[in-house]
């Protein structure tokens, strides 16, 4: 099973690359790390988390590029094409981090992705205009209730090790569960609105639902939840630095 699984989720990333950007870059993306840069980020990934969000993590957290997995029914993820935008991601991450070691920016990088997900627990930002890209986003409380409610998936959920995402000429990122985003249920617009605090209704059978009107409501607020990831990073502010 495990040998079956293993091409069908290079496939997915295949897929991911060739939605973030073209098939050619997202194959050469992460192509050609220096061996050094490699084996740190190998044993950044199997090291403890850090326990404490430095600074080098903040500038890189706020140069993060969000997209958006295609599985399921799609999720906010850190893009493992162009995690800080396009162009060399390592020279990126050096840049990000005032810092000519390669292997240094490489593990600071690979820290604030898995850090990623504690920092929008660690921080806030008020609701309102941000700008984000050619058009500004409003972000709501709802969409601040909603990423902290969002469920991220670990590598080893992913199914794929780090050595595989870097043959890929990925780059090792989290993200949000597309199957499950919110929790336990597939049905995840139910649990949308209960994150949400609104009417949600029992069935005959036991099953949770909620009307139609509501179910469309919520699918869409769903999928602005990269935009809110997206403005999130890069304005909101610690309020503690401490996982």
């Amino acid at each position: 099973m495990a040998r079956l699984i293993q091409p069908l989720r290079r496939q997915l990333l295949r897929l991911t690359g060739a939605l973030l950007c073209s098939p050619v870059l997202a194959r050469a993306a992460g192509g050609g790390l220096p061996d050094a840069v490699r084996q740190r980020i190998l044993a950044t990934l199997d090291a403890p988390l850090p326990t404490v969000l430095n600074v080098h993590h903040l500038a890189l957290i706020r140069r993060f590029n969000i997209g958006w997995s295609p599985v399921e029914s799609g999720a906010p993820m850190l893009n493992p094409v162009y995690p800080l935008g396009k162009g060399d991601t390592l020279q990126l991450a050096m840049q990000a981090i005032a810092s000519k070691d390669a292997a240094l920016a490489a593990q600071r990088l690979m820290e604030a992705a898995l850090l990623l997900p504690h920092f929008v627990q660690m921080a806030d930002l008020k609701p309102g205009s941000y700008a984000n890209g050619k058009a500004p986003f409003t972000l709501t409380a709802r969409h601040l209730t909603l990423l902290r409610q969002q469920s991220w998936m670990t590598l080893e959920m992913l199914g794929m090790g780090v050595e595989d995402y870097l043959a890929e000429g990925f780059w090792p990122t989290p993200s949000v569960d597309g199957k499950r985003p919110y929790g336990d249920f597939t049905n995840y617009p139910v649990e949308m609105a209960q994150a949400l605090g609104l009417p949600v209704r029992k069935e005959a059978d036991g099953s949770l639902a909620i009307t139609p009107a509501l179910r469309m409501e919520l699918q869409a607020l769903h999928q602005q939840t990269m935009a809110a990831l997206q403005v999130f990073v890069r304005e909101a502010g610690l309020r503690r630095n401490t996982v």
